[in-house]
């Protein structure tokens, strides 16, 4: 037998090394969208963008918990400066990067990265459908999704196209939206709405309160529950069918590293 040939069969299996490296793969993915989403004002920016980029380079950097706990107060920091207008995803990114420092101090670092991601993922999504669900009260009315596919010109194109709106009638409702939010005390005008834009807007409402709920549920039930074993396919059709519609490229991104931390495989 060649050296080649007995390094190959020596060679750990493809699924071995992908559990093995998708700790590292995470952290990587992380680091990435740090550096291409950058995150806060200047003072907070440039740090995070010197980590960010010393850690894709040096494994040391990489695998230092002082790199993550640093990155966790400047995440921190930059949500305490926007307060209280931060973004949910702000204080998501913070709480990862506290776990992965507290993870690389431990003695099992990547199991303790994925227990840390799926209850970070469960959380954050479960708090997502209370607040939708139970405590928000423009979301079960649907007049949140409504209200956004007239304003919002990212949901332009499927109000449009889907909604049956024009780009006329989209200004003019916008038009109206906008007098009235100069006159709170006067009544709503009646908007310009098509069916095919409540449709729409009644079925982006229940459809993404069940998909945050099933992503809920199966990262926080056991593994081998029969919910828990849809985690991440659960995950991905969220990133998917968001993100490709209202493109948060910073949320994506931490989702996915998070999502790539607790995969067995």
């Amino acid at each position: 037998m060649t050296s080649a040939e007995t390094s190959a069969s020596e060679a750990p299996p493809t699924s071995d090394w992908l559990a093995e490296q998708g700790f590292w793969i995470a952290l990587r993915l992380t680091l990435l969208d740090l550096l291409l989403v950058p995150i806060g004002d200047w003072n907070v920016r440039a740090p995070v963008l010197l980590l960010a980029g010393a850690g894709l380079i040096h494994g040391g950097v990489l695998r230092s918990p002082w790199t993550w706990s640093a990155l966790a107060l400047l995440s921190g920091w930059r949500v305490y400066a926007d307060w209280p207008q931060s973004d949910n995803h702000a204080y998501l990114l913070s709480y990862w990067c506290l776990g992965v420092a507290l993870a690389l101090s431990g003695p099992v670092p990547r199991l303790d990265l994925a227990r840390t991601a799926r209850l970070l993922i469960g959380l954050a999504f479960a708090f997502a459908v209370l607040w939708k669900g139970l405590l928000s009260v423009d979301y079960v009315d649907e007049s949140f999704f409504r209200s956004l596919l007239l304003t919002d010109p990212r949901f332009e194109a499927p109000a449009i196209h889907i909604g049956g709106m024009t780009p006329t009638s989209l200004e003019e409702a916008r038009a109206l939206i906008e007098e009235n939010r100069h006159a709170p005390d006067q009544p709503a005008p009646a908007t310009i709405e098509t069916p095919a834009l409540r449709t729409l807007a009644s079925f982006a409402t229940w459809c993404t309160l069940l998909l945050e709920a099933v992503v809920a549920l199966a990262f926080l039930l056991p593994g081998g529950h029969a919910v828990g074993r849809l985690r991440d396919g659960a995950l991905l059709i969220f990133c998917a069918t968001t993100y490709a519609i209202a493109p948060v490229p910073g949320f994506g991104w931490l989702l996915l590293a998070m999502g790539i931390a607790q995969c067995p495989e």
